[in-house]
């Protein structure tokens, strides 16, 4: 299945609370909307294709780390356009929608344009919860909206090809890949062969190349990467009839990646474009066989996914936390440096991440499983991280490293725990 990566965010959120009466009680989409309110104020409201106008919510206050939520549903099949947008400029959003399982439909960071999102898509009859996230876990004042396309639109959206500016053309958005859409070519005729030599890769401005194409002979699982972080490229990946496969934002910093673990089926595929900061840098696009263990490695590094506990991947042991613990650490850039403490009985681990010199510390806490019990970037009104975690008895495993390469200081690293009055 074909993957479509937006920049990280926590995967273990509280929910943020929109303080409407009409809440939904058979509603959750797999937990994440339990508790959420209707968008319209009740389900007979909330329902998009039979609304008179876009269903709004206005000024939502989503914390560090939480999801601000609300529900509506989708009485007959259709295109409906979701948004959401930083209010009086305070974030920047990243857009979620999630079917009544639990499945993510669609995710989004800034097709809204400037730090806004959006996204027009076909949705089958049913419930729907709509998610807004401040990008990286960070806090953001949002408006929701949910509307049928021929109904005005909260956002100004992104338009195919280039608009003028003072500084230039710039490329704002991208329209689907055709068989006759200018495209540059990687490698000459299929490149199946040189999908697990490094691939085929070119290094052009966005302004210039906005479109790559590629051929495959068999069906091969591939990664396609764009990287250059100043450019901020967002990718999309078209079949040879203009579908849109899979597309993604700040995979990696600001840079992009898409991996399809399954199979490309033979035929040409094509690699469109966008520049959300600079589309006159040079930015280098590649497409490579995906490789499973490398994938694993660089989530690992970047402190995205924690690693196992088998001494396969260095982590340094810090032992039980009792009353505290305190440990620092030199980081440099985003190279992910990785601790694992014991905690003995229940309680609330409180993990701090501070400066003490040339630092923008990153912090991220994960159980012995895996999973993710939460993400921190700049807590308190400073560019610190904390993170508070229920901690049954076990292991739990921290990732820490530095916002951008430009710092490479120290940080200290502190545990706190508390635990239930006798």
């Amino acid at each position: 299945m074909a993957r479509s990566f937006i920049a990280p965010v926590a995967t273990a959120m509280a929910f943020a609370t929109i303080g409407l009466p009409s809440f939904a009680q058979e509603v959750s989409c797999g937990g994440i909307g339990a508790g959420a309110p209707w968008i319209g104020g009740s389900r007979a409201g909330s329902d998009v294709t039979a609304a008179s106008a876009p269903l709004a919510l206005s000024g939502i206050n989503v914390a560090p780390g939480t999801r601000g939520v609300a529900l509506f549903t989708v009485g007959s099949p259709g295109e409906v356009r979701v948004e959401a947008a930083p209010a009086d400029e305070f974030g920047d959003t990243v857009l979620e929608v999630f079917d009544a399982a639990g499945n993510l439909v669609v995710m989004d960071d800034d097709s809204g344009g400037m730090l806004a999102s959006r996204s027009e898509l076909p949705l089958a009859q049913g419930d729907y919860c709509l998610a807004v996230t401040g990008f990286g876990g960070g806090p953001v004042l949002a408006d929701l909206q949910v509307s049928r396309l021929e109904q005005p639109a909260l956002t100004v959206g992104l338009a195919g090809g280039f608009a003028g500016t003072g500084d230039g053309p710039f490329f704002v958005g991208v329209d689907p890949c055709l068989a006759d859409t200018p495209a540059m070519m990687l490698g000459q005729g299929p490149i199946d062969g040189m999908l697990g030599q490094g691939g085929v890769s070119a290094t052009n401005t966005i302004a210039a190349a906005p479109y790559y194409r590629f051929t495959l002979s068999s069906a091969q699982p591939v990664t396609i990467r764009a990287e250059n972080p100043d450019a901020d490229p967002y990718i999309y990946v078209f079949d040879g009839q203009g579908q849109l496969l899979a597309e993604n934002d700040d995979y990696d910093s600001l840079n992009s990646r898409i991996d399809f673990t399954a199979p490309l089926a033979p035929g040409s595929y094509c690699v469109g474009m966008r520049a959300l900061s600079n589309p006159n840098l040079p930015v280098t696009v590649r497409v490579s066989g995906f490789d499973a263990r490398a994938m694993a490695m660089e989530a690992y590094a970047t402190g995205d996914a924690a690693p196992p506990l088998d001494g396969s991947y260095p982590v340094q042991a810090l032992g039980v936390v009792g009353r505290g613990l305190t440990q620092d650490v030199t980081v440099s850039g985003t190279m992910a440096q990785w601790f694992v403490v014991d905690i003995a009985d229940y309680g609330m681990l409180v993990v701090n991440a501070d400066a003490v010199t040339d630092s923008d510390p990153v912090l991220s806490v994960f159980d012995a499983f895996g999973r993710n019990l939460g993400f921190n970037d700049d807590a308190n009104g400073t560019l610190n991280s904390e993170l508070m975690v229920r901690t049954p008895p076990g292991q739990y495993l921290i990732a820490v490293r530095q916002y951008s390469e430009g710092y490479s200081g120290i940080i200290r690293l502190g545990f706190q725990r508390f635990v239930p009055a006798p």
